[in-house]
């Protein structure tokens, strides 16, 4: 069976209504996964036993409380139920090896549910570029700016064979860009990978000792072409997390099974002293003596 892939979606509370751009749901199904879409009225730990990789999208800035600061005035828009439902999810997905994909916003709560900082706003950085375009105006394709990719990364080794490569240490592609928050201090147990020119933490993902697929991006991959590799790379993780999950089922169901059927042997089993009590009576008691006719 394919992986579960859980997307949580964006809420519009004046609306009541769940939405997300469906194109996520394409790329996860082009990929090989089995889209589902999740909201805040179900558990983290209620998600978990379901899925097998957890895609966290665009959406509301983090609230800044989860890192410790009051909101600036630059703070747009905020979810609070969503922020502490994706952080909590981060966190146990985290320590169940449940593979992660974070875009924009999901890259930003990957790092802070890591313990990491955000700019509220990148008014904060000198000489930061600009990176929070209007999709509206431009459009989710065009490729606004560059950014530069650790050649030691996983993500380097996922999207290697779709880049053009120019130099010995890194390699530079240019994206699309929707965001005016970004990563400050970078989390535990993952590491930044790559770069805007003007040192924007671009792209983050699970350290190099780190076990299973921590992956985030600050840019929309659904709409880059060759950022196909990456969703084929978070889904093929999400299968063989699966595989691993139903092995370790079935090896625990064995155990449970071997663990009755040796109890029941031994409940039904009839011990040796029984069986002995049981022959000396049956000697003591028969109807028919032993014959002691001299011969």
């Amino acid at each position: 069976m394919k992986p579960l892939i859980g997307i949580i979606g964006q809420i519009d509370h004046s609306r009541n209504r769940l939405f997300l751009d469906k194109t996520h749901i394409e790329k996860i199904a082009a990929a090989g996964g089995i889209p589902a879409v999740f909201n805040t009225a179900a558990s983290p730990d209620e998600v978990l036993e379901h899925v097998d990789g957890v895609l966290l999208i665009e959406g509301p800035d983090v609230h800044p409380h989860f890192y410790g600061e009051d909101p600036s005035g630059a703070i747009k828009y905020v979810d609070v139920d969503r922020d502490e439902f994706e952080i909590s999810l981060v966190k146990k997905a985290v320590e169940r090896g449940v593979p992660i994909l974070g875009i924009c916003r999901g890259m930003q709560v990957i790092n802070v549910a890591l313990g990491g900082t955000l700019y509220q706003d990148l008014t904060e950085i000198p000489k930061a570029i600009k990176h929070d375009w209007e999709l509206k105006l431009i459009g989710p394709s065009q490729r606004v700016h560059g950014v530069r990719i650790k050649m030691s990364s996983k993500l380097y080794g996922i999207l290697k064979d779709e880049l053009d490569i120019e130099g010995t240490n890194e390699v530079y592609l240019r994206v699309n860009s929707f965001h005016h928050q970004a990563v400050k201090r970078v989390g535990e147990g993952i590491r930044p990978v790559a770069y805007a020119v003007d040192g924007l933490i671009e792209a983050i993902e699970g350290a190099e000792d780190a076990e299973g697929f921590i992956m985030g991006v600050q840019w929309q991959p659904e709409y880059l072409p060759e950022m196909e590799r990456l969703y084929e790379a978070f889904v093929r993780a999400a299968a063989e997390y699966r595989a691993r999950r139903l092995e370790l089922e079935r090896v625990e169901i064995e155990a449970e099974l071997k663990e009755k059927l040796g109890k029941a042997e031994i409940e039904e089993a009839p011990s040796i002293t029984e069986e002995q009590g049981e022959s000396h009576r049956s000697s003591e008691t028969t109807d028919n003596p032993p014959d002691t006719t001299p011969t």
